[in-house]
Formats: C-alpha cells, structure tokens, sequence
C-alpha cells in the first residue's frame, strides 16, 4: 500500500506537467469556454468534442461554421494577440473568429466579429481596443471545411495603451 502511495505521489507532478503542456478541448458555449492560455497548445476535434450551433448569426455578423468551439481570452488594452494554427486529419479549413469583451450566448448572434479568418497557415492577429475577456470561436468553415482536429496557440505581447 505504501508503495502504491509513493508511485502515485512520483507520477502525480509528471502528470501536471502533461496537462500544463496542452489544453483541452473548448466549450461548446461561451459559458462553458475554458481560457486559452498563453503560449499553450490547445487542442480541440470537432468531429468527436460537444461543439455549439455554427449556424448562428450571419456571416457579416458572426461567420459561418459547421461546428464551433469557444474559447475566453483576457487582453489588456493595446495587447497584441497572435494566433497559430493547424488542422490536421480530416479536419480542414478552420474558421477562427474573435469577438469583444462581454459577448455572451445571448448575444453572439448579434454581434459582430472583430475578425475572421480562415486558417491558411499565417499568424493571425488580433488587437485588444479595450481591457476584457475576448471570445474566440474556432471550427470548420460551414462552406468548405470539414470537421475534425485542430491546435491552435495564442502568443500575447504587452503594449501600453
């Protein structure tokens, strides 16, 4: 018994570090969209994950997407966030879409989208105009993208307002 202790208490700090390397999958709402971190890789697979309605909104409004995934993004006026990703599978033609602070499930079909874009391999950039918790929705294009893996990591650079 004592033993088993010990190897759970040794395994335990290696297993924090796993999970610290790399994120979960979103939230299939805002309320539920967990914070991407900075300079972690977050991992979600729209063909297996609970994803939201892509359907809402419009495409000047919101976008369009098959499924989507959210996920909460505290900026600081001026920050720059740069966002990198990769489809892999047979998921393809991810749609990130960034939305400001206080974007709710309630008014998301409403508002309008501070940028999006499909990933094509080049960084994406966002600016923050005002402090807050951003949203970034993630999924395949409802047109040509198909449902499946997909990392993506924010790097975010301080700069005064």
């Amino acid at each position: 018994m004592r033993n088993a202790a010990r190897a759970l208490g040794l395994a335990f700090p290696g297993a924090l570090a796993a999970a610290a390397s790399a994120g979960a999958a979103g939230g299939p709402s805002i309320a539920s969209a967990p914070l991407a971190r900075p300079g972690i890789e977050h991992a979600l697979d729209t063909s297996v994950d609970a994803t939201g309605d892509g359907g809402i909104g419009s495409e000047q409004s919101l976008g369009c997407w098959k499924a989507i995934e959210y996920w909460r993004l505290p900026l600081k006026a001026a920050d720059q966030a740069v966002i990198t990703g990769n489809a892999t599978g047979p998921g393809y033609e991810f749609e990130i879409g960034a939305f400001p602070p206080g974007t709710t499930d309630r008014s998301i079909s409403r508002a309008t989208s501070l940028m999006t874009n499909v990933v094509t391999g080049r960084p994406i950039r966002l600016k923050a105009t005002s402090s807050g918790t951003y949203v970034l929705a993630i999924g395949p294009s409802r047109y040509h993208g198909e449902n499946g893996p997909f990392s993506f990591t924010v790097t975010v650079s301080h700069k005064p307002a």
